[in-house]
């Protein structure tokens, strides 16, 4: 239940025209002292409705809370804490783009192909101009709404002489609400803080996709390397088998040593098909996160890729992408760049504001209507003086009784936000989580890669060991082919160790949020 109380006072400019002021009520003798008593109270009530509205927000805090997480990521640090404190003033700050982080002007190009014409992202575009547009909309409910019209009215008393037609034109203000409790600004506020959040999940959806081409493109990198390995295994595999074949037919061989060749060969040819079944799954994969067939000249070489197999540690790190080094206490406040967190905490205070706008609507609401132009029996006298007409209509709206309808829904902004809460609690600590994870994985690369190169350069020794004792026949066949296999799986091995080191440092650009930029 609510009390409508509409006002509306109107004359005519000419001089001495009569002033009326009509309530919507029913009519009866005491209509005219009704209405001046009803208007005198209803002016009585804007101050205390002022007042009520200036004695604070009605929208609660919107602060983002901070969860109990360590102060860095590196708790094991060698920097002291005094060394932290000084370092303070230049902590890594996040940026939320991906250019400059590859080296590689074909993967550079690629990522940008793929942020051009990748579907997900033309639909994530759209979502960010929808909730544009609805933001628009919301706001322009504080402003107010005029419109200009014309009328023609012809009309005839029943026992009178005639028909009479009035002309008349006015502009008119449409239901202007006066935002006393702030209602349509918490409604702007929630609106907004849902476009920021789209914005911001957008950009969250771009740093993906750059990270998983990018991981895409190295994994297609990989399997080229293991491509050309696994073929030169076989080639390998396939001479040795061609000397066993005319060792055996001169009788220097036995047929054990012919079918220990040709089980290395076969095995060698099986491994070097799969891998081109390989190769083409990875471009298949990188072309559809890209949304588009790729030439040759954007696609890692098979020349390249044999000569990645050879190359040291320090090229291996450095030739696909370019991170600047990551200081050994990693502030946790990077975390808050992340363009997810960012949407997080975006969705919460659009929760904190529908509270607001909850809470708002459990008060009176004033709205203003009004309009202003002329009238006359004729066209000519438009515009003449006399004809001139305004109204003024404030509408006081008063809730009383509703059910409990509006406190429900107080209630269930309020659930809302709580949830919005938790939900930017569980983003902060999963964001965390990721970035501790891909600096652990960092810590222990480097050592690993030492370790990989140091087998391949042992396997490549024992392989040039093998040869030369196999053809002064101090070993057998048999020991050569394990010399070359065990080569091959060292090198297979430090392949698939590269790729990881260089996911791991795409890994980070996503975890982090982007770029990290140390002033």
């Amino acid at each position: 239940m609510r009390r409508v109380v509409a006002l509306r006072p109107s004359a005519q400019a000419g001089p001495g025209a009569p002033h009326t002021l009509s309530q919507i009520v029913p009519p009866g003798p005491a209509c005219a002292d009704s209405t001046s008593s009803t208007f005198s109270r209803s002016v009585l009530l804007l101050p205390l409705m002022l007042a009520l509205s200036a004695c604070g927000s009605l929208v609660p805090s919107t602060d983002t809370p901070r969860p109990p997480l360590r102060e860095d990521f590196r708790p094991n640090a060698a920097a002291s804490s005094a060394a932290a404190a000084s370092s303070a003033a230049t902590s890594p700050t996040a940026s939320h783009e991906w250019r400059g982080f590859f080296a590689d002007a074909r993967l550079d190009e690629v990522v940008a192909t793929a942020l051009d014409q990748n579907r997900s992202l033309c639909a994530s575009a759209a979502a960010v101009e929808r909730v544009r547009a609805q933001y628009r909309v919301t706001a322009a409910d504080r402003l107010p709404e005029i419109g200009v019209g014309g009328s023609v009215t012809r009309q005839r008393t029943l026992g009178g002489e005639g028909a009479t037609t009035t002309y008349g034109v006015n502009l008119g203000l449409a239901s202007y609400e006066i935002d006393l409790f702030n209602r349509l600004g918490s409604l702007e506020g929630a609106a907004l803080s849902r476009f920021l959040a789209e914005q911001e999940t957008q950009r969250s959806a771009r740093l993906s996709l750059a990270a998983e081409v990018a991981t895409a493109w190295l994994s297609l990198a990989a399997a080229q390397q293991r491509l050309t390995l696994n073929q030169e295994l076989r080639d390998s595999q396939q001479r040795s088998l061609d000397l066993a074949e005319r060792q055996y037919a001169l009788g220097a061989a036995s047929g054990l040593d012919r079918a220990r060749a040709r089980t290395a060969f076969e095995s060698a040819r099986g491994d070097a098909a799969e891998s081109v079944s390989a190769v083409t799954q990875a471009r298949l994969q990188l072309e559809l996160l890209v949304g588009q067939p790729l030439p040759d000249r954007l696609l890692p070489a098979a020349q390249e890729a044999a000569g990645a197999t050879a190359s040291s540690n320090a090229s291996a790190a450095s030739g696909v992408t370019a991170l600047p080094a990551i200081p050994g206490g990693l502030p946790a406040e990077v975390l808050l760049q992340r363009p997810d967190l960012r949407a997080a905490e975006q969705r919460l205070r659009a929760a904190a504001f529908d509270v607001g706008a909850a809470r708002a609507a459990r008060f009176p609401r004033l709205t203003l209507t009004a309009s202003g132009g002329t009238r006359s029996p004729d066209l000519d006298g438009l515009f003449k003086s006399g004809s001139g007409v305004w109204s003024i209509v404030p509408q006081i709206d008063l809730p009383i009784f509703d059910g409990g309808q509006r406190r429900a829904q107080v209630e269930v902004s309020e659930a809302s936000r709580q949830e919005a809460l938790a939900g930017y609690e569980s983003a902060l600590q999963s964001a965390f989580r990721e970035v501790a994870d891909a600096l652990a994985v960092r810590d222990q690369l480097a050592e690993r890669l030492d370790a990989q190169q140091a087998q391949v350069d042992a396997a490549e020794q024992s392989q040039r060991l093998a040869e030369r004792s196999y053809r002064l026949g101090g070993s057998s066949q048999l020991e050569l082919l394990d010399a070359q296999r065990q080569l091959t799986t060292a090198k297979r091995a430090l392949v698939t160790l590269r790729q990881t080191e260089q996911s791991n440092r795409v890994a980070l650009l996503r975890a982090l949020g982007g770029r990290w930029i140390t002033p």
